[in-house]
């Protein structure tokens, strides 16, 4: 089994962040519409499962 590195979890952090900026972006200007359809469920539920990627990562990297 391959040990990953402070550095590789800090980028792959990095990513994670970038990604749900973006998410959170695009959830923000869906989120001026009278109603929500369901691609806009499917990115509330993906920015859900980012936020619980980043802090796995954030609790791994603290115990490297």
């Amino acid at each position: 089994m391959k040990i990953i590195s402070k550095a590789e979890l800090s980028s792959l952090k990095t990513q994670v962040e970038s990604l749900l900026a973006a998410l959170i972006e695009i959830n923000d200007q869906s989120s001026s519409e009278d109603e929500i359809n369901a691609s806009n469920r499917n990115l509330l539920e993906t920015e859900r499962h980012l936020r619980g990627a980043l802090r796995e990562l954030e609790h791994l990297s603290k115990g490297l």
